[in-house]
């Protein structure tokens, strides 16, 4: 028996309620992915991959397409309210809770994962549990992109610095940011977002430094201890840019810089790991990778990561479908990891394929304390309060008292739109 047949009963009740909608025709799966750039290559390699192989002997065809990062949601959103939405799509870990609370997607049944086989203690824990809300699944990952530091070996040398030994704290990211920055020559002894959604990121990675929670139990508020740890993170953030030592104003392609041996340690995430391994091997840049530093009492980093989601009316036989992809997509995921991503699955990560890329295996040591902001409705609305708060901290437009009640305010009053 294929994977396909086993999967049909089990889907039939919860996919009835909704109506039959889309236009698959039976055997096929219509996929919407954001990814373009390499990403979008290798997404549409491993679709390529899979009609040919286990597509074709399950009788099972995707058909992607792929939408930029800055239309998806929205095209997305607009397709699920008029029930024209794709069978199969990718979403945010953050964004799964706020299309839930719409009615926008179904759960997978406990019946169809353990049919698909896949198996909750083959995947890293804080993926798995990112894609739960309310103690129903709704996502499977894929991957998770944390935040981690790029460091520039050429620079450290320079400075009378190790290159083989980057820094472990944040008192030691600072000494040697300062170091660097001695060299002079418009060298920027680090580099950290002002702006966007890197800002927002760094400050919870080093939020979750101080205190496991941003809100209280019933996500009704702040958490105990909020003002305090936003504070430290805060304050911890710009030092760099009061004392000079990362640029205050918004840089276009902090990267660039970063391969002209400009900035010495940068505080990003592993999906920019492409475009350092390929500054290394067409200009020689020699840069190395390693945990966020611990600025706080205990290790803690920020991620996101992408899920695969079955969109609200997806039909019993294209989901039974999908199902068989997704499952095949986690087995096959090294490709994708080699884009600069951490795969979901504890098999890849330990494989000894994965184990050969150095600078994954270093930024996997992070997986062990990895966190992804709660499965509220209104994560996203309040990442965007979290962001216009840092971003007015890091102009100078507000002191950092005034900063950390602003965002407390601002989460309290989207938290009480849930």
């Amino acid at each position: 028996m294929s994977m396909r047949s086993g999967l049909l009963a089990s889907v039939a009740l919860c996919t009835g309620m909704f109506g039959i909608v889309g236009t698959a025709e039976a055997g096929t799966v219509e996929f919407w992915s954001p990814f373009t750039g390499p990403d979008g290559t290798a997404i549409d390699a491993l679709v390529r991959q899979f009609n040919e192989t286990t597509g074709a002997e399950n009788d099972v065809s995707v058909e992607l397409l792929i939408i930029p990062w800055e239309q998806y949601y929205t095209k997305l959103s607009v397709s699920l309210a008029s029930r024209t939405a794709p069978d199969l799509a990718v979403m945010h870990s953050h964004q799964i809770a706020g299309f839930v609370k719409q009615g926008a997607l179904e759960a997978y049944t406990p019946e169809e994962i353990e049919q698909a086989g896949l198996v909750e203690a083959e995947y890293i824990a804080p993926l798995w549990q990112a894609g739960e809300v309310e103690g129903q699944r709704y996502g499977v990952p894929i991957d998770a992109f944390p935040r981690h530091i790029y460091y520039n070996k050429a620079l450290f040398e320079q400075a009378g610095l190790d290159p083989d030994a980057p820094p472990k704290t944040g008192e030691e990211m600072l000494d040697a940011a300062r170091a660097i920055a001695g060299l002079g020559q418009d060298i920027h002894g680090a580099f950290l977002p002002v702006t966007g959604s890197g800002a927002t990121r760094n400050f919870y990675a080093l939020f979750w430094q101080y205190q496991d929670d941003l809100y209280n139990a019933d996500n009704t508020d702040v958490a105990e201890g909020f003002a305090e740890s936003a504070t430290k993170a805060l304050e911890n953030l710009k030092v760099f840019l009061d004392e000079g030592l990362a640029p205050a104003e918004e840089v276009s392609d902090s990267n660039s810089l970063f391969a002209q041996n400009k900035i010495g340690i940068s505080l990003m995430q592993i999906t920019d790991l492409p475009v350092y391994q390929t500054a290394a091997a067409d200009q020689g840049l020699e840069f190395g990778v390693a945990p966020i530093p611990q600025f706080g009492d205990q290790p803690a980093t920020f991620a996101l990561g992408h899920n695969f989601i079955i969109p609200r009316g997806t039909p019993p036989e294209p989901r039974q479908d999908a199902m068989v992809f997704v499952k095949w997509i986690g087995d096959n995921s090294l490709a994708w990891t080699e884009t600069g991503k951490m795969p979901a699955k504890v098999t890849t990560l330990e494989s000894p394929e994965f184990q050969a890329l150095p600078e994954q295996q270093i930024v996997a040591q992070s997986l062990e304390y990895v966190r992804f902001p709660p499965p509220v409705s209104v994560q996203p609305a309040i990442d965007r309060v979290v962001q216009e708060t840092v971003e007015a901290y890091f102009a100078g437009q507000v002191d950092v008292g005034q900063a950390v009640s602003m965002m407390a305010d601002g989460i309290r009053g989207e938290l009480a739109k849930q």
